[in-house]
Order: structure tokens, then C-alpha cells, then sequence
């Protein structure tokens, strides 16, 4: 029987299995499909590398920057320093490769087999893939928004508590500033991000309804700020956006099972950023189950980070007011001037 078996093979799974096998817990981690590029910008800010120090010396093709250019809703321009160090703009792909080879030579196994179905059984799991059955002690869900392991614990996340988010990934932009702009009423912003190797230019929102306006005003953004932009790929995604602060009141941990990452819906409501939550989840978790007490991971992640998802939920209806946006970034003009004028 397997003692830990974690689904999906992103930043929480692979993470969570590094943090496992360091205390001689060697998962299985089930994903058929990592790694792979995903749906976001790929930025690491600077103060989730002073959490996670390792994030300073990644051995992958990365961009850094000093600077990121605000825009408003209105059109004023506004550069400004973010945090003290650097911001770091990354490939999913090589991000996630990397992590999942760090839990693999650890001791992590990997399956590359999709989970198809789950069952509980007295006190353990069955895990059913296309090719065969397997059973677990523990199981951890670390498969995204619409996770099969969320689905049967807790029920799946509603759709009011879910965003969209569209984009290309693209070449010609590499030396690009990081560039975000904006949108009051659609609660969301467009960005560019350079990544070394290529750039991410979408657009994200906290509201699905907005999901084919967002496309008209991506291509506009595109022709007004990066025409020259050469489009690689393109994709589109739903992503965990909660709305709704009793969702997080869910118990995400049980006895034998818990949501780590985009299945526990740990995305920062206003930027939606989920790196720093996943990375933090994946290390939690770990601990919760080398503890031998996965439930315990309610109470960890609140009080770690509990505070700072709630308080979000609350200030995004002001935070994407159109005046605000306009007086932040009059704040952050005046800011640079004293600091660097």
C-alpha cells in the first residue's frame, strides 16, 4: 500500500513529495500530464524568495527586473520599484519541471497515469487509473481548480468562486518591462510578463461572465502596447478566484486526505497569485502528514496565511474601484519621485 499518494505533479504536489521524502516519506505522485506550461504570468515576487530562499539561485531561464510598470484603467503610466529585490518572471513548464525533478530525486515515485476515480475504503483509498487500481494510506489533492480529489471529499468549488484568465505566450518581448494594467468594472488586470525564453501576455478576472470581453480587450492591449509581439501558443483556463469568505471555512483536511494548492482554492483573490500559497501548502501539508496527523493542516494553513485570503476577499470590491486605482497610482508617482527623483 502506498503510505502518501498525491495527485497532480504542480508546484504543491511536487513540493509536498520533496518535503515528504526529506522525512523518509516517499510519495507517488499520479499526473499524466505535468509538467506543462500553465495559464498564469509565471512572476515571483520578491518577498515569496525571502519565504522560500531557494527561489534566488533557480537553475532555469528566468527574467529579472527591478521595476514593473503600472497602468490605470484611465491610462497613467506609473514605474515603480515592488518589494525590495528582484522580481523574477519564469517558465511554468521549467518552473514545475524542475520542483517535480527535485521530489523525484528525493525518492518521489511518479506514476504518469491519469486518476480517474476515487473511492474510500476503511480507513484507505483506492485510486483508479486507466491501467490499474492502486491503494493509499493517505491522499493528497494537488490537481487544480477542478480536482477529482476535491470533488470526492469536500464537493467541487463553485463556480462563483472561480476567475478566467486568457492569454499567449510570445516571442520579440524579451526585453520588455513588466507591464500591468488594470481593470476597474471586470475586477482584473492584463499583463506582460518576459520570462527569458518567451513572455506571457493575458488577461485575468475575477468573473467568468467577462470571459469573451476579456479577449477583445487583450487584443487591444497587445496593439497598444506590444505589437510587435509574436504569438507562440495560446491559452485560457478557469482558476480559483473566491468570492465568498465561508468557502474558505471548508475543512480542506481529514484523517487520511487533503487539498493542497489550487484544489484548496489558495489563490490570492485580487492579484490571483497562487505560487507562494502552493509552495506553502506543499511544506505544511508535508509536515501535517510526517506528524501523522493530516487534520491538522486546517488549523496550519489559517494561521499561517488564513488571514491575509480573507482580508483580500474583503478589500477587492474597493481595490478595483476606478479611483482608487488612480489614486494608488498617483501614491506610487509621488513615492518614486521622493525616492528616486
Amino acid at each position: 500500500m502506498i503510505k502518501a499518494a498525491i495527485v497532480g505533479a504542480g508546484p504543491s504536489g511536487s513540493f509536498c513529495a520533496q518535503k515528504l521524502a526529506e522525512n523518509a516519506i516517499y510519495p507517488t505522485i499520479f499526473d499524466h500530464s505535468h509538467p506543462r506550461e500553465k495559464p498564469c504570468g509565471g512572476l515571483i515576487a520578491a518577498d515569496v524568495q525571502e519565504i522560500f530562499p531557494s527561489l534566488k539561485t533557480l537553475p532555469i531561464t528566468h527574467s529579472e527586473r527591478s521595476t514593473i510598470t503600472m497602468i490605470t484603467p484611465s491610462g497613467r503610466k506609473v514605474v515603480t520599484k515592488y518589494g525590495k529585490g528582484k522580481l523574477l518572471g519564469i517558465s511554468r513548464l521549467k518552473f514545475d519541471l524542475h520542483l517535480l525533478d527535485m521530489a523525484v530525486n528525493k525518492g518521489a515515485h511518479l506514476v504518469k497515469e491519469k486518476v480517474v476515480g476515487l473511492e474510500r475504503k476503511y480507513g484507505w483509498w483506492k485510486i483508479r487509473t486507466p491501467k490499474q487500481s492502486y491503494a493509499a494510506k493517505c491522499l493528497i489533492g494537488a490537481d487544480g481548480v477542478n480536482s477529482i480529489v476535491r470533488r470526492s471529499t469536500i464537493g467541487s468549488l463553485s463556480n462563483v468562486d472561480k476567475g478566467v484568465c486568457f492569454g499567449y505566450l510570445a516571442k520579440g518581448l524579451e526585453n520588455k518591462d513588466i507591464t500591468i494594467k488594470f481593470l476597474s468594472s471586470k475586477k482584473g488586470y492584463m499583463w506582460i510578463i518576459p520570462r527569458g525564453e518567451n513572455t506571457s501576455i493575458g488577461v485575468g478576472s475575477a468573473e467568468i461572465r467577462y470571459a469573451h470581453e476579456l479577449k477583445k480587450d487583450l487584443a487591444i492591449f497587445i496593439s497598444d502596447f506590444c505589437p510587435e509581439a509574436e504569438k507562440i501558443s495560446r491559452w485560457t483556463a478557469l482558476i480559483p478566484n473566491v468570492k465568498n469568505a465561508k468557502t474558505f471555512s471548508k475543512p480542506i483536511a481529514g484523517s487520511n486526505w487533503i487539498l493542497i494548492g489550487d484544489a484548496a482554492a489558495h489563490v490570492d483573490p485580487i492579484t490571483g497569485g497562487g505560487i507562494v500559497y502552493a509552495l506553502l501548502d506543499g511544506e505544511l501539508s508535508a509536515e501535517a502528514i510526517a506528524k501523522d496527523n493530516p487534520e491538522m493542516f486546517n488549523k496550519m494553513w489559517k494561521k499561517k496565511f488564513g488571514q491575509q485570503l480573507l482580508r483580500a476577499i474583503k478589500l477587492r470590491g474597493w481595490v478595483y474601484k476606478k479611483p482608487l486605482l488612480e489614486l494608488y497610482c498617483m501614491y506610487l508617482k509621488v513615492q518614486n519621485t521622493a525616492l528616486f527623483g
